[in-house]
């Protein structure tokens, strides 16, 4: 340790154990760009073994609907599944949102926080948001404007269509995602990655929870491809510079990917970060 549509796109529930009773606190894992929760089943799995229940997020801006995603889709999204957990279900939950799921996760927080909620009589809430290699925006600040004020330069692993609505991974995906897996498994995933609505550059952020009062944590992928060590300090120390919290922070000895090529690793942490 270093120190938006309903129904196929809302929240996949993964299935729970045969008991169908778990004690500890609801994970929600949010994706990045062009990923499914298939991408995360390896991770809710060990979670699962450990007792967590997890909910896994489908980005409405991901796949075959894409082109008819709305702007800031993603976050509504996630609200409503977040409201659903909280507010009808009464549940405390946990974040832990993926590059690109950084920026729909910093902004579903604000009045769902956990403290905000207890001291209003309320049950349940947002007890944790953890970011896992993730963009983490400004105040109305898209992904373009992120990642020039942070000095990371365009990715050269996807690009757009003619019409710049929508975007697909290239032949350097399986290199800049998945360099740590085995080349079977690399190839494995790259295939289960699907289009993206162009939404996810210019839409701007609103309601970023970085004078939340809410646990933040980071969590550094040392061996990243898509965003360095030093991008990714750049990115935190940004919102850290707006926002009153100290943040927990980990990393990992792994590539962009780590719910794939260290899922051991990164579900101790997660275990360890969790009640």
């Amino acid at each position: 340790m270093l120190g938006a549509s309903v129904g196929k796109h809302s929240a996949e529930i993964t299935s729970l154990k045969s008991n169908g009773i778990y004690h500890k606190t609801p994970i929600v894992l949010v994706p990045g760009v062009f990923h499914t929760p298939s991408h995360f089943e390896a991770l809710s799995d060990a979670l699962q073994a450990k007792g967590y229940p997890v909910e896994r997020i489908s980005h409405p801006t991901v796949g075959a609907l894409a082109p008819t995603a709305l702007v800031n889709a993603d976050a509504a999204n996630l609200r409503r599944s977040l409201e659903s957990l909280i507010n009808d279900q009464q549940k405390h939950v946990i974040l832990l949102c993926h590059s690109y799921g950084g920026v729909p996760g910093s902004q579903s927080v604000v009045d769902l926080e956990a403290k905000a909620r207890a001291k209003a009589g309320q049950k349940g809430g947002i007890l944790k948001v953890i970011f896992l290699s993730a963009l983490v925006p400004l105040e109305g600040e898209s992904v373009g404007q992120l990642m020039a004020g942070a000095g990371i330069p365009p990715g050269q692993w996807l690009q757009p269509d003619e019409a710049f609505s929508i975007f697909h991974v290239n032949s350097k995906a399986t290199e800049t995602l998945y360099h740590d897996l085995a080349e079977d498994q690399a190839a494995h995933w790259v295939s289960k990655l699907e289009p993206m609505s162009a939404h996810f550059i210019t839409a701007p952020a609103t309601d970023v929870c970085w004078n939340s009062d809410v646990q933040k944590m980071y969590i550094f992928c040392k061996a990243d491809r898509v965003f360095t060590r030093d991008e990714q300090q750049r990115m935190l120390e940004r919102v850290q510079a707006h926002g009153k919290d100290l943040w927990e922070i980990y990393e990992l000895k792994s590539g962009h990917s780590p719910f794939l090529s260290h899922v051991e690793e990164l579900t101790e942490i997660l275990a360890k970060e969790s009640v």
